[in-house]
């Protein structure tokens, strides 16, 4: 008797790659595009955490990354093209925090936000965005619901988002012609490692890495006729506040 054939799944033949790996929303959805079929390149600078992961899918492989060091980078696309090919599905979801108010705020600390979130997003986006327009791929941007708005003692961390927003929309303008999405995951509280890789906690009942690794799945498997432009969601908790 003849076995059915499975179903496809809906990234079969896909290649994704997520940075900010190792943990957090970046660890789910490299579960969650492996499960859809996709094979993943997960790059983190957390090297045992990225094998751990990459050891619970035969889709899965780990390669180090830190997104603010361009000779890293370009090492870690180097690899992706030499030994997966070209990249289909780009989420850049890895980012730091550091609050406090502006009088506190030190040089260290504002390079330190701008060079994973920013110029980290820059440096990503640039290394794969040739492959996005040959394949008409997909740009996920990881900001926060505070890419629009801020509050006292966010100004470092919500002037990174802002312009995150700012090159998300940009690129989006750029691309368009060629049939490349970017969407802009914008979530708000998530109790996840934040910042300096402690975990945050589940205030306001707040959303779960899982929960934005899903968003994300469902933005990428949009049919190609759609564009989500941003995908913006709360914990039913939390203050709205635009």
């Amino acid at each position: 008797m003849t076995r059915p054939t499975p179903p496809a799944r809906p990234l079969d033949g896909r290649l994704a790659v997520v940075t900010g790996a190792s943990r957090g929303i970046g660890r789910a959805t490299v579960r969650s595009l492996a499960e859809l079929g996709a094979h993943v390149v997960a790059g983190a600078r957390a090297e045992d955490e990225l094998a751990a992961l990459a050891a619970e899918h035969a889709n899965v492989h780990a390669l180090p990354l830190d997104v603010a060091d361009a000779d890293s980078v370009r090492t870690f696309a180097d690899a992706v093209h030499r030994d997966h090919g070209p990249v289909d599905v780009l989420v850049a979801n890895a980012g730091i925090g550091v609050f406090g108010p502006i009088e506190a705020t030190t040089l260290e600390d504002w390079d330190r936000v701008f060079d994973v979130n920013v110029r980290g997003t820059f440096l990503v986006v640039q290394a794969f965005l040739a492959d996005l327009r040959a394949r008409r791929g997909h740009a996920v941007l990881v900001t926060s619901d505070v890419s629009a708005r801020t509050f006292a003692g966010g100004a470092l961390y919500t002037a990174s988002k802002h312009a995150q927003r700012a090159f998300a929309r940009a690129l989006q303008m750029e691309v368009e012609e060629d049939g490349v999405r970017v969407t802009e995951v914008r979530p708000g509280v998530v109790a996840t490692a934040f910042g300096d890789g402690t975990e945050r906690p589940a205030e306001y009942g707040a959303l779960e890495s899982d929960d934005v690794a899903e968003a994300i799945a469902f933005a990428v498997t949009r049919p190609a006729r759609v564009r989500l432009d941003e995908l913006h969601f709360h914990p039913m908790g939390q203050k709205a506040e635009y």
